[in-house]
C-alpha cells in the first residue's frame, strides 16, 4: 500500500504532478508578433512569403496565420509606405512588425533610397510610444539576386532578364516570376544565401545609399528575424 504523503510534501505542486494529486498543465504556444508585408511585386514575393507563412503554421498551428497578413500592391516604393501607414490605422490590427519589400526596378534613385529613410525615421518616431518597427527590404536589381544567391555568390550587375535565366538553369526547369513552390527548394539553402548576401553588402561602403548598391539586398535581415518562428515551436 503506497505511503500517504505527508503534509508538507503536497505544498510542493511537482510532488502532487508526481503523485497524480494534480495535472501538469501543458505550456502554451506563444504565437508569433503581428507582422504586415507590404510588397511591390504582386507574384513573386507574395508567393515566397506565402510559403515562409506556412512553414510557420506547420510548427505553431493555423492559429498563427493571423499573425501574418500579406498585402501585394504592385505600385511604386514610397506608395508601399503609404499604403502600409494606411493599413495601420484604418484596419486597427495592432502590428509589431511592417515590412516594406520592393525592388530598384527602373524607379528613380531617390524614391528607392527614401523609403529605407522614411522606415528608420517611423521606427524611431514610434519606439518611444511602443509602436511598431518598419523595415524597408530592397532588392538592387531584383528579388531573384536574393533567390540565386541561394545556389552561388554573384557580384556582377547583370541584366534582370539573366538572373532568371541563371535561376533556370539552377532550378533545373524555367524559373517564372510565379512560382508557388520557389521556398521548398530555396529553404534548405538559406544559410548560404544569407552568407552570400552578408558578403555582397560588404563589398559597399555602410553609408552608401541601397541604389548604389548593385547588385544587392537586404533581404536576409527578413529572413533571419523570422529564423526563430521556422523551426518547430518548444
Amino acid at each position: 500500500m503506497p505511503k500517504k504523503p505527508k503534509p508538507h510534501e503536497m505544498r510542493d505542486r511537482d510532488f502532487r504532478v508526481r503523485c497524480g494529486a494534480e495535472r501538469a498543465s501543458t505550456p502554451r504556444t506563444v504565437l508569433p508578433e503581428r507582422h504586415l508585408f507590404v510588397t511591390e511585386g504582386t507574384k513573386t514575393e507574395p508567393n515566397y512569403l506565402k510559403g515562409l507563412v506556412d512553414v510557420i503554421c506547420r510548427n505553431y498551428g493555423e492559429a498563427a496565420r493571423r499573425q501574418f497578413e500579406i498585402k501585394p500592391e504592385g505600385d511604386n516604393t514610397l506608395y508601399l509606405l503609404q499604403r502600409a501607414e494606411a493599413y495601420l490605422q484604418n484596419e486597427g490590427d495592432e502590428y509589431q512588425h511592417i515590412w516594406i519589400i520592393y525592388d530598384k526596378d527602373d524607379f528613380p534613385a531617390c524614391d528607392f533610397d527614401n523609403t529605407v529613410k522614411r522606415c528608420e525615421a517611423l521606427s524611431k518616431r514610434y519606439k518611444a510610444d511602443e509602436g511598431p518597427q518598419y523595415h524597408a527590404i530592397w532588392s538592387n536589381q531584383c528579388v531573384e539576386l536574393w533567390f540565386l544567391l541561394h545556389f552561388n555568390y554573384l557580384d556582377t550587375d547583370i541584366d534582370r532578364a539573366q538572373y532568371r535565366a541563371i535561376l533556370s538553369d539552377k532550378l533545373g526547369r524555367h524559373y517564372e516570376k510565379n512560382d508557388k513552390e520557389i521556398l521548398d527548394v530555396l529553404l534548405p539553402r538559406t544559410d548560404r544565401a544569407t552568407r552570400n548576401a552578408k558578403k555582397l553588402m560588404e563589398k559597399y561602403d555602410k553609408d552608401a545609399p541601397p541604389s548604389q548598391k548593385a547588385p544587392g539586398t537586404n533581404f536576409y535581415e527578413l529572413v533571419e528575424h523570422l529564423r526563430g518562428y521556422l523551426t518547430p515551436a518548444k
